[in-house]
């Protein structure tokens, strides 16, 4: 392991610990109010805990999102939800993907940039 990669490992250790139902509990809520003000629809959600990505929006608009999401601040968590949401109409990261997120989270190239700091939390 890099240095770096070191450092990540050791702050995300220092994490408090998250229920999986409380993850649940949580994020379901919020996605769902999400969902409803921005006129989205999703199939299915599902919380897991992983080691290499936020969320994912499968081709049946089937939201699968990381339970160490609860370690983000709100914004970011929005953020997150808000890209999953976008999925269920644009499947790929295109042009139309970015301005349609653009739509519903203005300057998220910046929120995008300020998600990477929190890349420890993921470990």
């Amino acid at each position: 392991h890099s240095k770096k990669m070191k450092v990540l490992i050791q702050r995300s250790k220092d994490l408090p610990k998250i229920d999986k139902e409380e993850a649940r509990d949580k994020l379901g809520k919020r996605l769902s109010e999400l969902a409803q003000k921005y006129d989205f629809k999703y199939n299915k959600l599902s919380i897991r805990s992983q080691k290499t990505r936020w969320g994912s929006c499968s081709s049946r608009n089937n939201i699968s999102l990381n339970m160490k999401l609860l370690h983000l601040p709100d914004k970011l968590i929005d953020y997150i939800l808000l890209h999953e949401l976008v999925h269920t109409r644009v499947k790929n990261h295109s042009r139309d993907f970015w301005n349609e997120l653009e739509r519903v989270v203005p300057s998220s190239h910046s929120v995008d940039k300020e998600l990477r700091k929190y890349q420890y939390c993921l470990f």
